[in-house]
């Protein structure tokens, strides 16, 4: 699993959730220096959120690999409802206690107009489930969102949501997560060390 590249609103800690904002310039420079450094050869299949930074990333790794990228919305990024594409900070500050459970009690809350993270997790792991039925015994590239991946990886640890902000997604972030017999194991977070290279 992929986060996607940077892009502005990352830059700038505005809430990005479904608005489809486009890759920085850092953002292609990253998911380029990922492809140069990838941990594996070989992937038998491709897939992504259908938002635009989601999909910009994957068809570069998909370059390397000869693939098609598949769509798969299930994959995109928690909806954030009325808060999208606001500034973090603005948001604190205007709505304390609202906006103030996104990060210190997640379980309890829930964006105007948004889903909540168990929603998001029950959608994400549609997506997820569906793709490990059909893809047994091979490798498959998932190139999602930062929360969406939290929550994949909350599942896969069954990690409460109230721990989701324990594990931290970088742009371009790899986590490698094997299965076996619908078991997960989770083998890598986070890795950004294709950002050091040079």
């Amino acid at each position: 699993m992929i986060r996607h590249g940077e892009t502005e609103w990352n830059k700038q800690n505005k809430l990005q959730g479904n608005a489809d904002i486009h890759l920085s310039p850092e953002g292609f420079n990253q998911a380029a220096n990922l492809v140069k450094h990838l941990p594996f050869h070989h992937v038998d299949a491709i897939y992504s959120s259908d938002l635009v930074r989601a999909m910009d990333t994957a068809i570069i790794l998909a370059e390397k690999f000869n693939l098609t990228v598949k769509i798969m919305p299930e994959l995109r990024e928690m909806n954030y409802g009325d808060w999208e594409g606001r500034y973090i900070s603005e948001l604190l500050a205007r709505y304390p206690n609202e906006f103030g459970k996104f990060f210190t009690d997640p379980e309890r809350c829930h964006p105007p107009q948004g889903e909540t993270f168990l929603e998001c997790q029950a959608r994400v792991m549609i997506g997820i489930r569906d793709i490990i039925a059909k893809h047994e015994d091979q490798s498959v590239i998932v190139v999602s969102h930062g929360a969406a991946i939290r929550l994949i990886l909350g599942a896969a640890l069954d990690m409460p949501i109230h721990k989701i902000w324990a594990i931290s997604q970088s742009n371009t972030a790899l986590n490698v997560l094997r299965v076996d017999d619908g078991d997960f194991t989770v083998e890598l977070v986070n890795s950004t060390t294709h950002l050091y290279h040079f």
